[in-house]
């Protein structure tokens, strides 16, 4: 397994405060800003969130990772990593005036690392399913055999599932039994998008490649992205993050190159035809989004070189020109800190996660910023 992988999942799966969950309503804060970069906080109080979708609609979904267990999880003796699993995951909804927990319950898993800090994966993100019920996406750290020594349970992580348990495919198991990357079984899932055909398209930022799965529920590779290089010649592990699929079929899919500053890049993806580089420049780009004009709307995690557990300065957006490459700077006023979501509505507003790295992360709206 490349060690890459290992730093950029403890980087990522943020640390966690632990809590507990509750799921009760809440009322909204009334977004009155317009046509400016000063954003209007949404929602508070959320718990390890990681990505947000809007329905058709207009429901705004979060999938929340939660804190694992509901008691501390700690290892037994330092320099020693601990997994321990818990059911504090969730998916917040947001519709109108209202907002809640609509799912609770979902697995989530906290990792001791090494240096004693909490990492947390969980449910990455959902979007409505037939039947009432979600599609979710969900984090992971691993391969099939640390997921099954977490014991009754853990069989979501890392799969893309329903919110009843009904697994949609698997895409650990298929990272342990195909390694498309040839890097070693490590296995991440992150974002994930309607293919147009009945399936999904996902992309594993722990296996380097982007996944498809069939209505049936089989797996199978439909991109490796890959790695990059940095200035110094050595090779940077792509760590594929954002995917959305353009009305016209086409796919966009955004890369942290090993979280180093300047290299991430976006990806056109057409099924059967290959990736195709659109640009690079940004940094540590973990979601994208796509505004209404039809340009590509990226959210960066941080624009700073990793140094241990800190976050990588500010997080930033940027509108990316999907026919020319060409990109913009959006003035977030410099308040991004540790952005993890994004999604942008039909009128331009860009919504975004902020302080995913607590269990009172938030989410920020941005008025007309994607216009």
């Amino acid at each position: 397994m490349a060690s890459a992988k290992r730093i950029w999942a403890g980087a990522l799966l943020v640390t966690a405060v632990l809590g507990s969950l509750t799921a009760t309503a809440v009322t909204s804060q009334a977004a009155t800003s317009k046509n400016t970069r000063t954003p209007v906080v949404v929602a508070s109080g959320l718990h390890n969130p990681r990505s947000v979708t809007i329905g058709a609609g207009g429901t705004i979904l979060i999938g929340e990772g939660g804190s694992g267990p509901t008691t501390p999880c700690t290892a037994p003796a330092p320099g020693v990593i601990t997994r321990c699993l818990g059911f504090t995951g969730s998916i917040y909804a947001i519709a109108g005036s209202r907002q809640r927990r609509v799912v609770t319950g979902l697995p989530s898993e906290a990792i001791v690392r090494l240096d004693g800090t909490v990492v947390i994966a969980g449910a990455t993100q959902a979007v409505p399913h037939a039947g009432g019920t979600f599609a979710v996406i969900y984090g992971f750290s691993g391969g099939p055999a640390d997921r099954a020594a977490l014991g009754a349970g853990s069989g979501p992580l890392g799969t893309l599932s329903l919110s009843n348990g009904t697994l949609l495919g698997d895409l650990t198991a298929y990272e342990a039994a195909a390694d498309p990357d040839g890097t070693g079984v490590f296995a991440n899932p992150w974002n994930f998008v309607e293919d147009g055909n009945g399936g999904f398209l996902a992309t594993d930022a722990g296996a380097n490649d982007v996944l498809s799965v069939a209505p049936n529920g089989t797996v199978s590779t439909a991109a490796v992205v890959p790695s990059n290089v940095t200035s110094t010649g050595a090779q940077a592990q792509s760590v594929p993050t954002g995917i959305v699929r353009a009305s016209n079929g086409v796919f966009y899919i955004s890369d942290m190159s090993g979280e180093n500053v300047g290299l991430s890049r976006i990806w056109r993806y057409v099924p059967g035809s290959g990736l195709t580089l659109i640009t690079t420049g940004l940094t540590d780009v973990i979601a994208l989004a796509l505004a209404p004009n039809g340009d590509l709307i990226a959210l960066s995690y941080g624009s700073t070189p990793p140094v241990g557990t800190q976050v990588p300065g500010p997080g930033s957006l940027a509108r990316i020109n999907v026919r020319t490459g060409v990109t913009t700077t959006i003035d977030t006023g410099g308040v991004l800190n540790a952005p993890t979501g994004l999604a942008v509505d039909s009128y331009g507003n860009a919504y975004v996660l902020n302080n995913a790295i607590t269990n009172n992360g938030e989410l920020l709206k941005f008025s007309g910023a994607a216009r």
